[in-house]
């Protein structure tokens, strides 16, 4: 007997802890920016956190390749007895020319904003929004997607991103669509999200930029 597709019941988004751009006035974007002292701390105590929320789970751990979220999701991985799996897929938007640069420096090269906003290339060689969020869009259906020889999916995914790919994927998840809404959502470093499907179909905001676990950090 066949067993029936089973579809993506549950998602977790973790922004990657506090990095050295953040600090350092540089841009972020495409940047070489690794964790600060503060962000290795944060994702120390995010990875326990992680743990008592997936319990005996099943999940799939995927983890942008970007040195602060690869650094991240691996300190994570500690806790949860799994390696995450990394990909160029949930990088934070190319920012071309404006990596590694100061904030000052980018501010010299930056492109004029056009509308529709999601179009806008905020520097030469940059992707725009759109860009950006089709690239992770494509990532998320990927992990619902049938796969040959495998009718069961896991019902869990655990995603360790950016901020902006975090917009993305949290977009995707409520079926908002790309730039057809005007929405963000703040996420700080370490912040935990859940997405869940409840019993009526519908998906949900569980929690959103729950930083609970981090009491008594500062910085």
């Amino acid at each position: 007997m066949m067993l029936p597709e089973i579809e993506l019941r549950e998602m977790i988004i973790v922004r990657h802890g506090q990095a050295e751009h953040m600090v350092n006035g540089l841009t972020g974007g495409w940047t070489n920016s690794h964790l600060t002292e503060l962000g290795r701390r944060q994702a120390e105590l995010t990875g326990p956190a992680l743990a008592r929320l997936i319990g005996d789970r099943d999940f799939g751990f995927y983890a942008s390749d970007q040195p602060r979220a690869a650094e991240t999701a691996r300190i994570i991985a500690a806790s949860l007895g799994a390696e995450p799996t990394l990909t160029p897929a949930l990088r934070e938007l190319n920012n071309g020319e404006a990596a590694d640069l100061t904030q000052e420096q980018a501010a010299r090269i930056a492109c004029p904003i056009t509308e529709p906003l999601i179009e806008w290339r905020p520097y030469p060689g940059a992707e725009n929004w759109r860009e950006m969020s089709e690239r992770v869009v494509a990532f998320c259906e990927e992990l619902v997607r049938p796969q040959a020889g495998r009718r069961q999916r896991r019902l869990l995914q655990v995603l360790v991103l950016h901020g902006g790919s975090a917009n993305a994927a949290i977009t995707w998840w409520l079926g908002l669509g790309i730039g057809e809404k005007l929405i963000s959502f703040e996420l700080d470093p370490c912040s935990i999200g859940l997405f869940s499907e409840n019993k009526w179909g519908e998906r949900t905001v569980v929690r959103a930029n729950d930083t609970a676990h981090l009491a008594g950090l500062s910085g």
